[in-house]
């Protein structure tokens, strides 16, 4: 369901509403031609909890125009099964006010008893006394170059535990941990937490409250193998007042990671090896102009989409060609970074123009070379489309390229060379000059005479 804003260029998207309880609600904010981010404050839901917020671009063409879509989501999960009325609310997006209407979600009960927590191992740290500790993990102990691997940092609070705490200048000392943090050797996809929220877990037969800090994949560049050493985090705790009326004793309490460690594989012996993409992918193509003119420019798009690094992914190695002129593609990218996970699409859009009559297939142009994950070798994705050519050929031995259809050069090698063009402003400089100095001839004539 989507609502207009008073903007046309700006809308609001609620996610479905009849969901189980295992899913979340989304809301999104979509604004189309703006390649800036703005910061959006979402409604908090009652009989919802807030969790991560994703971010996306889409660049799409529409009239022939590329307009770049910003896509901000906000996802809710239900406390429990049941029916609730969300009302109209308003969201300040940069200078404009964009409005919803009224909604039903309806949230069915899932397949674990409504109320129930989420099972999950125990993390490797040592749990500290008073069922407190602060926790770093990864998703992979062991990658391939170029594969990527989730890093997560967060705070765990037993429902036993006795006192208060809370967290202490959170943003300062998140800037000094992301310092470390971050391996240097790789590049960062971060999922981009903006709200410290409360997920129950269950592990050691104990109830939990897990507060995600902080969550990206990285995907390393090189074969050095990540190590990422300890970090530490400070809160308040406050304890019971010894007396009645007096104030709570405040304090200042630190706790502490284990170091983590990611070895990084080398991708098997191939040319291409440091210059492949890793990861899971699959070619998209879209339907060429049917029976093109040999001159006649036409649009070709190879759009690769799966899960990996898709900022990153290289175009197709394009070799050259006497049969068309093909020129370097425009680039738009869509990427979702969401549980850990990397996925997306990256589409290269060509402009060939076809040099022959024929039928071409265009596996003979375009192909691109990855390390598939899953079948642990490299694969080739072709093009899968033959495309015939009609019309005039050029003349043989022609060796022209045009730049586009309508170029200043189009038609130069049907130009003699040996033909000047008149200059009319030159012709008219020099009867001018003709004119004066016959006239101050015959002047000098006049006086000579007298």
């Amino acid at each position: 369901m989507k609502v207009l804003a008073q903007e046309p260029s700006t809308t609001i998207d609620l996610g479905e509403t009849d969901i189980s309880i295992e899913r979340p609600f989304t809301i999104s904010v979509i604004i189309k031609n703006s390649d800036s981010r703005p910061i959006v404050n979402f409604p908090s839901l009652k009989g919802f909890i807030k969790k991560g917020t994703t971010t996306s671009v889409s660049p799409v063409e529409i009239n022939g125009k590329t307009v770049v879509s910003q896509v901000i989501t906000q996802s809710y999960t239900s406390i429990r099964p049941g029916q609730y009325r969300l009302p109209s609310f308003e969201l300040v997006v940069g200078e404009t006010t964009v409005k919803s209407d009224e909604v039903v979600v309806t949230v069915r009960p899932g397949a674990t008893p409504p109320g129930s927590v989420t099972a999950v191992a125990a993390p490797p740290e040592a749990i500290s006394k008073n069922d407190v500790f602060l926790a770093l993990s990864t998703s992979k102990s062991a990658v391939y170059t170029g594969e990527g691997f989730s890093l997560k940092l967060s705070f765990f609070v037993a429902e036993s535990y006795p006192f208060e705490l809370t967290f202490y200048e959170l943003d300062q000392q998140l800037q000094q941990l992301l310092k470390t943090l971050r391996p240097a050797n790789c590049w960062e996809e971060n999922e981009g937490i903006t709200d410290l929220s409360r997920h129950p877990v269950f592990f050691n037969g104990k109830r939990y409250a897990e507060y995600r800090i902080y969550q990206a994949t990285f995907f390393p560049l090189n074969r050095q193998s990540i190590q990422i050493p300890s970090v530490s985090l400070k809160l308040l705790q406050y304890r019971p007042a010894t007396k009645p009326g007096d104030e709570r004793r405040k304090e200042i309490v630190s706790y502490q990671t284990r170091p983590v460690s990611v070895r990084v594989t080398p991708l098997p012996p191939h040319p291409l090896r440091d210059q492949v993409a890793v990861g899971q992918y699959r070619l998209i193509e879209t339907n060429l102009r049917k029976n093109p003119a040999v001159g006649q420019s036409l649009q070709y798009k190879f759009r690769i989409t799966g899960e990996g690094n898709i900022a990153s992914l290289p175009a197709p190695l394009v070799p050259d060609s006497t049969t068309f002129d093909i020129f370097p593609p425009a680039e738009k990218e869509v990427i979702d970074r969401t549980g850990g996970i990397v996925s997306g699409s990256k589409t290269f859009s060509y402009a060939l123009v076809p040099r022959q009559n024929g039928n071409f297939p265009l596996a003979t142009y375009f192909q691109w070379i990855y390390f598939d994950l899953k079948q642990q070798r490299y694969d080739t994705l072709r093009s899968a489309i033959t495309l015939r050519v009609g019309g005039t050929a050029l003349p043989e031995g022609d060796t022209v390229r045009v730049s586009l259809p309508g170029s200043i050069y189009t038609g130069i090698e049907r130009t003699d060379s040996s033909r000047q063009p008149i200059n009319m402003q030159e012709m008219l400089r020099l009867v001018v000059n003709i004119l004066l100095v016959g006239m101050i001839v015959g002047m000098m004539y006049l006086f000579w005479r007298k």
